[in-house]
């Protein structure tokens, strides 16, 4: 009877928790966490692409976890929380344009994630053509973005960025001056580069 008892408390809880993980595919249906056994969850993607990474955070912001998601077609990316120690964290997935963040708690071999603390960071975009430098962000959270840009390893010019709902800015640089080009912007308390030649 007790065993009983115990199995069947376990299934309620193992339905609760995929439940729960359920929840957090929101309103894109993008991400579904299914509870599999133990900590070892399964997410399954649709408009997330090979490459694309997944951190777990602690509290303090340190990378304690990283995995390079890798997807065959109809098998969904596993992940593993069974290393981690009682405490609250932060599962993030890093996409083309902007990162998804979604806080969690393990108690007592239980993940419970809080959904009314997620929340979207967007990415600075960053593109080129000919000598034109274009970066713009999507920006509801009311950010500025620090830009630096270097030329052959030197800074050629700061700047800071403020906008509205959209943040856009457009550099013209040189044409005579060939060579390696990076930019660095600082958005959301995030470093982002991009490299380039002309």
């Amino acid at each position: 009877m007790l065993i009983l008892y115990i199995m069947k408390k376990t299934i309620i809880k193992i339905s609760f928790i995929a439940l729960l993980f359920n929840s957090l595919s929101g309103y894109s249906n993008e991400i579904m966490l299914k509870n599999a056994s133990k900590f070892i969850t399964k997410i399954e993607v649709g408009k997330v692409r090979n490459g694309q990474l997944l951190f777990i955070k602690n509290t303090s912001g340190k990378v304690i976890r990283k995995e390079i998601i890798k997807l065959k077609e109809a098998t969904p990316f596993e992940f593993d929380f069974s290393g981690l120690e009682n405490g609250y964290y932060t599962l993030e997935i890093s996409k083309d344009f902007h990162i998804e963040i979604k806080p969690f708690t393990i108690t007592e071999g239980e993940v419970i994630f809080h959904k009314k603390a997620e929340k979207t960071i967007f990415k600075p975009v960053i593109r080129t053509k000919k000598n034109k430098l274009f970066i713009s962000k999507l920006n509801f959270t009311e950010t500025s973005i620090h830009v630096t840009i270097y030329y052959e390893g030197e800074v050629i010019l700061t700047d800071s960025v403020n906008g509205d709902s959209i943040i856009e800015k457009i550099y013209s640089l040189q044409k005579n001056k060939k060579g390696k080009y990076k930019v660095i912007t600082i958005a959301n308390d995030r470093k982002y580069t991009k490299e380039f030649s002309l």
